[in-house]
C-alpha cells in the first residue's frame, strides 16, 4: 500500500473545543527499549488520552492495572465511522486494536518510530488532524523516512486531514513552531489482524525473532523498510 492522503471537513469548532478538553496523561513515548538501544529515552514523553484498546489476552483488568485502558469516548466511533464511509478501502473496523489522542507541544520531543512490527504484513495505521486551523508556519509536519532514515515524504497538517499508511515504515510527527502558542492534536487509529495481535502478546512473537538491523528503532527491519519503498517507487 501507499501513504494515502485525504482532505475531510471532518472538523468542527466544537469538536475541536471536545478534543482540547479531554483528560491527558503523560505516558505516550515513540521509541520503547530495542536491542541494540536497550534504555527507555524519557525524554520523548509527551501527553495522550487513549480512547480504545483491544485486549488480546483473557485478563479484562489487564490494560487497566498498566494505566492503558480506553476511556471509550464515543468522540472515536463517530470519527471512524465517518472515514468509513467516505474514504475508499478503508480498514476493517474488526482489525482496529487501539485509538488514541496525542497532543505535541513546541518543546516536545517525539521519535522516528514504527508503528507495527516488521513481518506483520496485515496492519495500518490512520491518522486525523484535529486542530480547527492550521498555518504552515506552525510546523507540526509528520514526516516518513526510509531504511537510511533519510526523509522520503512529508505531510502537512491540515484541519480533517487523513493520513493512511504501513505502519512498518518509519515516520515521525514533528512539534508546533514556537510561533504557535498552543497544542497539536492527532487521532490516531491503528488496525491490525487480531491473531496477529494476539500472538504479538500472548506469544511474545516479538521476541523470539532473531536479530535484525533496527537502527535503534523497535520493530524496524531495513530490508522490510527498503522493500516498502521500492513497491510504493514502482506505483508512482
Amino acid at each position: 500500500m501507499s501513504i494515502r492522503v485525504y482532505n475531510t471537513p471532518l472538523i468542527s469548532w466544537e469538536m475541536y473545543e471536545d478534543v482540547v478538553h479531554l483528560p491527558y496523561q503523560f505516558t505516550r513515548v515513540d521509541v520503547p527499549p530495542t536491542r541494540s538501544n536497550p534504555q527507555l529515552d524519557e525524554r520523548g514523553l509527551y501527553w495522550t488520552h487513549q480512547l480504545y484498546n483491544y485486549c488480546p489476552i483473557d485478563d479484562p483488568t489487564y490494560f487497566q492495572a498498566a494505566g492503558l485502558a480506553g476511556s471509550e469516548n464515543p468522540m472515536y466511533l463517530d470519527v471512524m465511522t465517518y472515514l468509513e464511509a467516505t474514504i475508499p478501502n478503508y480498514p476493517k473496523r474488526e482489525n482496529l486494536y487501539s485509538s488514541y489522542i496525542n497532543v505535541l507541544r513546541a518543546h516536545d520531543c517525539p521519535g522516528i518510530h514504527c508503528d507495527a512490527p516488521y513481518f506483520v504484513e496485515d496492519n495500518q495505521t490512520v491518522i486525523v488532524y484535529l486542530n480547527h486551523h492550521w498555518d504552515p508556519q506552525w510546523g507540526g509536519e509528520t514526516i516518513f523516512y526510509d531504511d537510511d532514515l533519510d526523509a522520503r515524504q512529508l505531510v502537512q497538517p491540515r484541519p480533517g486531514r487523513v493520513v493512511i499508511f504501513d505502519g512498518r515504515i518509519p515516520h515521525t510527527g514533528r512539534p508546533p513552531t514556537p510561533k504557535f502558542p498552543h497544542n497539536r492534536y492527532i487521532m490516531t487509529f491503528k488496525y491490525m489482524d487480531r491473531d496477529e495481535r494476539r500472538k504479538l502478546f500472548v506469544d511474545h512473537e516479538i521476541n523470539n525473532m532473531p536479530p535484525v538491523e533496527d537502527r535503534g528503532i523497535a520493530g524496524l527491519n531495513v530490508e522490510t523498510v527498503k522493500k516498502i519503498w521500492q513497491s510504493m517507487d514502482t506505483r508512482l
